[in-house]
């Protein structure tokens, strides 16, 4: 019994680091925050900091990774409610997603400079890795039932789910090209709008949907993630913000 009230107290403790350093690094940025604004935040010693991490980047490599976890989670509960057909699973998948990464926006916005460096290609091929194992079962069976039920056609519904989880990738990519512009324009909005239109006739072709059967982003809500309410005018250019799919990179 002493040995699970020690595990739960153990994970108290770590979950409180994880969510000081979230609240740290919406406030000052990866760049400027320490380890010991992370101390001052939660009220603990560096002892008991390295206890459970090793440096900041751990870390805050800890703090993406949970992220997804508690993203992926919630998405696979909201995926269990009743009469949900395989193209309405797709939707809430994509949408949810969005929704809750945009919760969070002023911490991926801030962790944009320590995602994008080349030097950290490897935390970029870690946090895609585990996406990929993630999400492409999730995508597998919910092709699976979609073929089942007439509504795509495909013979191979395990092996298009990755396949799906590649296009997002490359999606994703588009719009990192976006959020690392300095200033927001019409031109970058007009190729969002295009990338999404791509994206929706492309996963369409690949699983054997209707045209206008799969709706999973709306350009407006991909221009929120850089800064921008609407697609539209924007008064002021923003900081870059951190795509809602690199939590599909954690974080994402």
């Amino acid at each position: 019994m002493a040995r699970t009230v020690d595990d739960v107290a153990h994970a108290r403790r770590r979950h409180c680091f994880l969510e000081a350093a979230g609240r740290v690094i919406e406030r000052k940025g990866y760049e400027q925050m320490t380890v010991q604004d992370v101390l001052d935040d939660v009220g603990q010693s560096k002892g008991a900091f390295y206890h459970y991490f090793d440096s900041k980047r751990a870390l805050v490599e800890t703090l993406v990774d949970d992220q997804g976890k508690v993203m992926f989670a919630h998405l696979e509960r909201r995926l269990e409610a009743p009469r949900l057909s395989a193209v309405d699973k797709l939707v809430c998948l994509f949408r949810e997603s969005s929704r809750l990464k945009l919760e969070r926006n002023g911490l991926w916005r801030a962790l944009l400079p320590m995602w994008l460096p080349e030097g950290n290609a490897a935390v970029r091929e870690r946090a895609a890795l585990h996406v990929r194992e993630r999400l492409a079962p999730l995508l597998g069976q919910i092709i699976t039932e979609g073929v089942v039920a007439g509504l795509f056609a495909t013979a191979y519904p395990q092996q298009v789910g990755r396949m799906v989880v590649a296009i997002i990738e490359d999606f994703r990519h588009i719009v990192l090209e976006v959020l690392t512009t300095p200033v927001v324009g019409a031109r970058d909005r007009v190729d969002v709008e295009q990338a999404v239109a791509a994206l929706h006739e492309t996963l369409e072709r690949v699983l054997g949907a209707g045209p206008g059967t799969l709706l999973l982003f709306e350009a407006a809500d991909v221009m929120a993630w850089v800064g921008e309410s609407e697609v539209g005018p924007t008064a002021s250019p923003s900081p870059p913000a951190m795509t809602p799919l690199s939590g599909f990179a954690g974080q994402g």
